[in-house]
């Protein structure tokens, strides 16, 4: 039988065994539903003004600090012409520049503009003020918990990041 969220985890060193982590796995997922649901909320009112994968590439460049077309071709997991077209409509948007790149005047290099910023913290905005409103409906000790544990989700994901798999691949 499965316990109700909120109820605590066997303790667990290291990695969690194959069944053990798939039944915390399997316990996490439910749980996060409704923060899922939240985000997927926020993002369908951001579809309004700018599409999923445009705003994934406005991630990806913030993120990159800037970047070569190819480079966000990798990051976003495409080849680089439907990197260029991406960049294309948000250049025609007004969200980036595209620009020689300073080492290699035969590539492009990518820059989030103001307008590009704005877009980006509109949606971290609308998602605190979303949250907000779930947390405020939480004990502090809920809160606290919940805020330890997405940082050290935060922190596990991150390094993840160039080990060759994606934690979304199913592994």
């Amino acid at each position: 039988m499965t316990e109700p969220a909120g109820t605590s985890v066997p303790e667990r060193s290291g990695r969690i065994e194959d069944r053990a982590g798939a039944v915390f796995a399997d316990r996490l997922e439910l749980a996060l539903r409704g923060l899922l649901e939240l985000s997927v909320g926020v993002l369908s009112l951001m579809e309004e003004n700018v599409s999923p994968s445009h705003l994934r590439a406005l991630q990806s460049l913030d993120h990159l600090g800037g970047a070569k077309v190819t480079v966000l071709g990798d990051a976003l997991g495409v080849p680089p012409s439907t990197a260029s077209r991406i960049s294309d409509r948000l250049t025609a948007a007004g969200l980036i520049t595209r620009e020689v790149a300073p080492d290699n005047r035969r590539a492009t290099w990518l820059e989030l503009t103001p307008a590009g910023r704005k877009v980006l913290a509109d949606l971290a905005d609308a998602r605190a003020r979303a949250l907000e409103r779930v947390t405020e409906a939480m004990t502090p000790d809920e809160c606290d918990a919940f805020l330890l544990g997405a940082e050290g989700f935060a922190r596990a994901y991150e390094s993840l990041d160039g080990d060759g798999e994606s934690p979304g691949a199913g592994r």
